[in-house]
């Protein structure tokens, strides 16, 4: 038995006393958001980009919340309550399993390796970086090496991996839905075009400037964007779509489950208001990498 979890089945044993999965979701954000903020200005942990690395970040978010933070699930640990807790099977109803067992440690090892070879997609324009990035961060989350937490340790060690490289990867704008969405395609039918886009669009200074406002919008608004696929509008897809605002150099599109951001400029009229039904057809956004060419290059393949 995995023993990671109290008798309901559901909420996972921690140090705060939740006894209940909602309970400990609502109470353990504050600890690590916490320990992100102490992390992002005081950082004490050594970017290797290995195994190491990520249990690192994991042990330092977490430290709060669970006795085994820092502990990859196929290793056994004994808990405060005498019980051991292991899971070296771990899988989502209807899904295919992540890393089983030695894979865990196995695929880690890989890991670190092909980006020691690929010298840590340092040298890289930004475009060709992020779409080699998404490989990563798509082998990453397939291992799922924690019980819990891989989530945000994934996003700061794909974040230092992008500093490493000087590029950036803003996460703050990238909606829980959008995240699921990619991470169920490069898992389940491994798709990473998600993932591309997904690192590519915040990885451009000029998409997350009109995500930023947009995010910030919402929040005021309490509208639940996080339930929400949300993204600027992809060039060379055309969309018909309703606006349902605009605002400087940006407009607003969005339906019960989607959210998208476009380009003022790419609206049939400069008058098109709120509630106006129009075809767009995107165009490129401005990039870093103008100077030189803001498509990816063929390179060697890192992860599935």
């Amino acid at each position: 038995m995995p023993n990671y979890t109290l008798p309901d089945g559901e909420t996972v044993k921690n140090k705060l006393g939740a006894t209940s999965h909602s309970e400990l979701e609502e109470i353990e954000v504050d600890f690590v958001k916490a320990r992100q903020i102490e992390h992002a200005f005081e950082p004490r942990i050594a970017r290797t980009f290995d195994a190491a690395h990520l249990k690192a970040i994991h042990r330092h978010l977490f430290q709060d919340v669970y006795e085994w933070a820092g502990r990859t699930r196929d290793e056994q640990v004994r808990l405060s309550d005498g019980t051991i807790a292991s899971e070296p099977l771990l899988y989502r109803p209807g899904s295919k399993p992540f890393a089983v067992g030695p894979q865990i440690s196995d695929g880690l090892d890989a890991l670190a390796a092909k980006l020691r070879d690929a010298d840590y997609l340092r040298g890289l324009p930004r475009a060709e970086f992020a779409a080699r990035a998404a490989s990563v961060l798509a082998e990453a989350n397939s291992i799922h090496p924690f019980r819990e937490g891989n989530g945000r340790t994934q996003r700061i060690f794909m974040q230092e991996l992008a500093e490493s490289a000087g590029h950036s990867f803003e996460f703050r704008v990238v909606s829980r839905e959008r995240m699921v969405q990619a991470s169920i395609a490069a898992h389940e039918d491994r798709d990473i075009g998600p993932m591309r886009r997904m690192l590519d669009e915040i990885s451009n200074p000029h998409r997350v400037a009109a995500l930023t406002p947009a995010i910030a919008f919402l929040n005021s608004a309490k509208y639940p964007w996080n339930d929400c696929y949300v993204a600027t509008l992809e060039p060379g897809h055309v969309e018909d779509l309703t606006v349902a605002g605009v605002n400087g150099a940006h407009f607003l599109s969005r339906t019960d489950s989607t959210i998208l951001i476009g380009q003022r400029s790419d609206l049939p009229s400069p008058d098109t208001g709120s509630g106006a039904r129009v075809k767009v057809f995107p165009s490129r956004w401005p990039d870093p990498d103008d100077n030189s060419t803001a498509t990816a290059r063929p390179g060697p393949s890192i992860g599935p």
